[in-house]
């Protein structure tokens, strides 16, 4: 075990800080965390449950809590992970953000990506790249430069776009919109479009329909559902590993998630971002090229480590609130209940992948934090 755990720390340590967070500033605080004008900091890294920046970042700012207000300017990339998340910042490259209500109003010179529940681009905004959301609903107003590719369930656009690829079941441009290019969308019906409306490209419309899927849904749905009854016994079984041969060790990681959730997540976040970071870096450098490869087969490693631990907490919390018994429980029926509990929980629509995105978050910070921690005491 501590041959394991020394070389995922290796791996780990390599990608989540030497080379892309190399001069990073850390901070995590259950406390409402607040970064004002006067700091100047660099490669900024908060996970908190309130979390205010006002300063101007050098470097990346990475930001993990339940509320985000971004005001600052930020000169490399911006990374959250929230709840209630608002950006009104001019971020210099470009924009991730993983939240429940998400609201833009500011400034980015390159792409942005969003996966969120409501989401809305402001009047204000300005996007020098494309946008790339998956959500329950999207407003964008302002000015999108790029393309313009959604998966949503509502969509209203208000503002100007340089082109349209949309999914969506209602879609509907106002009297303020212009398209620089092609309007190609994809629904059940036509979409609302405002006479005023202007758009320079070709319109696509293609219309959902069932014919195919009612073709050929029951073959292709039967190996849907051996393979993914394989996957979730494999993820029983790699569970049931975990907790058997290392009890302590699982134990560990499992207090850790559970009694500081937001540094996890924070961690979890982190160790992602670095690594993919890392291993484009070393891929560049030929002498890189085998610690690559290293490097990404212990994260890979890590990552499904991580994503079972998430398992384990989502069925350990649920267990705790049926039964309402004192303490979490790491047991096979724990590990099952939440490896099958996440399997469902993926197909609801946003809040799912969302929230199972949050749980492998929780699960591989709580390893990293384990893995930290038994290198100090080394």
């Amino acid at each position: 075990m501590k041959v394991a755990l020394r070389l995922l720390a290796i791996g780990l340590l390599i990608a989540a800080f030497v080379l892309p967070v190399r001069a990073a500033d850390f901070r995590s605080s259950e406390q409402p965390v607040s970064i004002s004008q006067t700091e100047k900091p660099h490669d900024l890294h908060l996970a908190g449950r309130n979390i205010i920046v006002d300063a101007n970042t050098t470097g990346d700012l990475v930001l993990a809590g339940e509320t985000i207000l971004s005001n600052g300017e930020v000169e490399n990339s911006l990374f959250i992970a929230g709840g209630t998340v608002t950006v009104r910042s001019h971020v210099l490259h470009h924009v991730r953000i993983a939240g429940g209500t998400v609201t833009l109003s500011g400034k980015v010179d390159g792409d942005v990506f969003i996966a969120g529940g409501d989401v809305t681009f402001a009047d204000t905004v300005e996007i020098g790249g494309g946008v790339y959301v998956a959500s329950g609903t999207l407003k964008v107003a302002g000015k999108v430069n790029g393309e313009l590719r959604v998966g949503s369930g509502t969509i209203v656009i208000d503002g100007i776009v340089g082109s349209a690829n949309l999914y969506g079941e209602d879609i509907s441009l106002t009297s303020k919109v212009r398209v620089n290019g092609n309007f190609d969308y994809h629904s059940s019906k036509t979409a609302d479009i405002d006479p005023a409306a202007v758009i320079t490209g070709k319109t696509t419309y293609t219309k959902y329909t069932g014919s195919q899927f009612d073709k050929y849904g029951i073959i292709f749905g039967s190996f849907l559902t051996l393979g993914y009854l394989l996957r979730i016994i494999g993820a029983i079984l790699l569970g049931w590993l975990l907790i058997s041969l290392w009890p302590r060790t699982s134990r560990k990681v499992i207090d850790f998630a559970f009694g500081s959730p937001l540094p996890s997540i924070g961690y979890g976040l982190l160790t992602l971002i670095g690594v993919l970071f890392t291993v484009m870096i070393l891929f560049l450098t030929i002498v890189g090229t085998s610690v690559a490869s290293l490097v990404f087969a212990l994260w890979l490693v890590a990552l499904m480590v991580g994503s079972i631990f998430g398992k384990i907490l989502l069925g350990s919390w649920l267990y705790r609130m049926f039964k309402r018994e004192a303490g979490y429980q790491i047991t096979i029926g724990t590990v099952s209940l939440g490896v099958i509990a996440g399997s469902i929980l993926i197909f609801l629509p946003v809040i799912g992948p969302f929230v199972v995105f949050v749980l492998f978050l929780l699960g591989v910070g709580s390893v990293f934090n384990l893995i930290v921690r038994s290198k100090e005491a080394a």
